[in-house]
């Protein structure tokens, strides 16, 4: 099976991606000025390595630090999980560091955009 991964920096984020084990996983801090070459490629590995429509997936999101331009990139995310995949096949966890009051304004919002649920940990 494949895995894709991407190391992350000061403003770009950690990817990682496990075609076996159902796992997507994006971590760090997401402040990239440029997301328009960043999160096309991500998209496309999310898509290309859960080619696998059995089983429960999960994504795991873990990003201590988002700007607008990543909110709009997940948005689009959690869209092509719906249009790819049926939204039972997901578990979606979404993990907050301290009292982050817009993270959670961000999972409410990417929520009732998608109509994926979303555990706030």
């Amino acid at each position: 099976m494949r895995t894709f991964s991407i190391e992350g920096g000061t403003d770009s984020p950690s990817i990682f991606i496990d075609e076996m084990n159902s796992i997507i996983e994006i971590s760090g801090n997401s402040t990239l000025r440029e997301t328009n070459w960043f999160y096309p490629n991500v998209l496309m590995w999310i898509i290309a390595l859960n080619n696998n429509k059995v089983g429960k997936k999960t994504v795991n999101i873990k990003l201590k630090r988002v700007n607008d331009s990543t909110s709009q990139w997940l948005a689009t995310i959690f869209q092509n999980l719906i249009q790819y995949y049926p939204s039972s096949c997901f578990e979606i966890n979404w993990y907050t560091y301290g009292n982050n009051n817009r993270a959670s304004d961000l999972v409410h919002r990417l929520q009732s955009e998608s109509g994926l649920k979303v555990n706030l940990i």
